[in-house]
């Protein structure tokens, strides 16, 4: 990846998207194994680092007693740890002998520690954290004491001179003339030197990185061996999403909560699903402040929309986008909750989704819509009554990950959401796309769920009354569909609730490209931001422009309109679109042109147009080039 340019983080998603999920925990397992090994090597370093300066103290002139004056030669008195230690220094009164033996003492028990750290480094064991933190510790301990004991003397001299001082000059005698010594030592140098070392130590922190690296760690091996198989985690979100930021009230479980009506109250844990998710928090929250450090700089939308085009141009799979496709689908992420990507298999549908959120470090969520869905539960989950457990569907879990990671963009792709009648399983969720988005919520069951802990009650970190999920704002619905034999028609309470894009020709290649760009992280918020700061200052009005009026006019024949809702989604489009390039009466007529299309003109496929071209000529008079296009490529019957 290094050699032809392409980020390791989009070659691993790559990867990933063919793997298991519990081939996914090993995979994202191993880079903390990696992790934790160099955050120990820094640890063992220090703790090298910290043994050697106590070692060295020990061995050096731990005291010499220098008497420069007295009225008898007296040789200078020296204590020096290597002659203690090999058995040459002479040891004569009580002291020196305790010395020596407190030297020595501490001399083996710093190698012992530090020889026991190296050896638990290189066989990897579990216990390198406790032995390298037990070797600093004793290491730091040895030095400080014999540098305590240096100062000791030094102490004691200049209390004794004093003494001595003035008592002799009682009797007018110097004390000079019969004894001047002067105490010195080595040891306090290598103090200096730990201290020094120390606050590096301190400073880089690799006990701490290593510890909470050593738990991560610990957290996979639960997930990998629990024996649920419901454990669904996103490929996208762990590559470049992991994460979230949350408020104070999912840090912690809430206990002691009143046992619930319902069987779920005697569950252990009703919803391992849920469980697994929560445990992850730790990892979301490290990933996001990962992902902060490569936020994008003072983003706006005409930047967002070239830096998408590029990004997805000099892509590993060098997909191409104009410029226009990009921002129609930004305007319609501003306009509705729900995105309707519709054509024949090949036109690059799904791809586009997912490269948006690859460039923005953002997720997502891949569904796979089966063709016997018939209820809500399909997409949402099961409850068992008789084993009282619950059973959370990827779509759930995806939803749930979302709660957890609320600043990070999430796309929940119902992959040919067609197969089956939308209106059977997504019905719930085109009813709360009109709802106010603090009251988007969704029961996914009757009975509430709290896990049981030796009869302590804690609640699942995103539901609500154990029962009820929000709809958090950092969540879009994508949906693919095909056109054809063995997929449903899409009716118009869904079009209507949608923006709709139609891929009718293959994907094209880009003629140029260069070398892969980075990712940039652009949190959900942000991009909110960016969507109401273009419809507050374009605040576009359909009543003030006469083309919509006119296109009105020519479809009224046929019983085709628009009401409020799709005004206002009309409003919201023509704002965003337009704020993404210089706002020119051109670009805002082609903005009508594309969301007239979308949301009116389509209907005419149901209709039967007797003069085409006719039609096609007054629509091409009023400037919507496309919806004439459109009118004309009709068939006959």
């Amino acid at each position: 990846a290094v050699f032809v340019g392409i980020p390791a983080a989009y070659i691993r998603n790559l990867e990933m998207e063919h793997l298991t999920e519990k081939q996914k925990l090993e995979f994202d397992r191993k880079k903390y194994v990696r992790k934790l090994f160099w955050h120990q090597l820094e640890y063992m370093a220090f703790a090298i680092a910290i043994g050697a300066v106590s070692v060295v103290s020990l061995l050096s002139d731990i005291l010499i007693v220098d008497f420069e004056k007295s009225l008898v030669k007296i040789p200078d008195l020296v204590i020096s740890g290597v002659d203690i230690i090999m058995g040459k220094a002479e040891l004569g009164s009580v002291g020196e002998r305790t010395i020596a033996f407190i030297v020595f003492a501490l001399f083996f028990l710093t190698a012992g520690a530090l020889l026991l750290c190296v050896v638990s480094f290189i066989s990897r064991s579990s216990k390198f954290n406790s032995f390298a933190t037990g070797s600093v510790i004793i290491s730091s301990a040895a030095c400080l004491l014999v540098g305590l004991f240096s100062l000791y003397y030094n102490v004691v001299q200049e209390l004794n001179a004093d003494i001595i001082d003035r008592l002799m000059g009682e009797y007018s005698i110097l004390v000079e003339e019969y004894l001047e010594y002067e105490v010195q030592s080595n040891a306090m140098i290598y103090c200096y030197v730990l201290i020094g070392v120390a606050c590096v130590l301190i400073a880089r922190r690799p006990f701490t990185k290593a510890s909470e690296t050593q738990r991560q760690i610990t957290r996979y091996d639960d997930a990998i061996l629990a024996p649920s198989a419901n454990i669904q985690i996103s490929s996208a979100s762990l590559s470049g999403s992991k994460v979230t930021e949350l408020g104070d009230e999912l840090d912690q479980e809430i206990d002691n909560v009143p046992s619930p009506d319902g069987a779920s109250a005697g569950i252990g844990d009703p919803c391992p699903a849920f469980s697994q998710i929560d445990k992850r928090l730790p990892y979301y929250k490290e990933m996001l402040e990962e992902k902060r450090r490569q936020l994008m700089d003072d983003p706006t939308l005409p930047a967002l929309v070239e830096y998408i085009v590029q990004y997805a141009r000099d892509s590993r799979h060098h997909l191409y986008y104009t410029q226009e496709s990009i921002a129609t689908f930004l305007a319609g992420l501003g306009a509705t909750r729900l995105t309707i990507l519709q054509g024949m298999s090949g036109t690059g549908k799904t791809s586009l989704p997912k490269i948006v959120a690859e460039a923005l470090m953002s997720v997502c969520d891949i569904v796979e819509v089966e063709s016997s869905w018939r209820d809500k539960n399909e997409l949402l989950g099961y409850y068992n009554e008789f084993s009282k457990v619950y059973t959370p569907r990827k779509f759930t879990q995806a939803l749930y990950r979302a709660s957890l990671n609320s600043d990070t963009i999430t796309f929940i792709v119902l992959d040919e959401m067609n197969l089956s009648r939308i209106e059977y399983y997504f019905s719930d969720f085109l009813s709360l796309m009109e709802n106010e988005p603090d009251k988007r919520k969704i029961q996914l069951l009757n009975v509430p769920l709290y896990k049981n802990h030796n009869g302590v009650m804690s609640q699942y970190r995103a539901l609500v009354g154990g029962h009820t999920l929000n709809i958090p704002q950092n969540v879009w619905f994508i949906g693919t569909a095909n056109r054809d034999e063995s997929t449903y028609d899409i009716s118009d309470k869904v079009y209507d609730r949608a923006h709709t894009m139609n891929f009718d020709k293959r994907a094209q290649k880009p003629a140029f490209y260069g070398e892969p760009i980075p990712a940039r992280y652009l949190p959900a918020s942000e991009l909110i931001r960016l969507f109401d700061e273009a419809k507050a200052k374009a605040k576009i009005d359909i009543d003030n422009y006469s083309v919509i009026k006119k296109a009105e006019a020519l479809l009224e024949p046929y019983n085709i309109s628009f009401g409020n809702r799709i005004a206002m989604q009309i409003e919201s489009f023509v704002s965003i679109y337009a704020a993404c390039f210089s706002p020119t009466d051109q670009i805002i007529n082609d903005a009508i042109d594309i969301i007239m299309l979308s949301k009116v003109v389509k209907k005419l496929e149901l209709k039967s147009v007797d003069d085409k071209e006719s039609m096609a000529a007054e629509f091409d008079k009023i400037g919507l080039e496309r919806c004439s296009r459109f009118i004309v490529s009709l068939k006959g019957d």
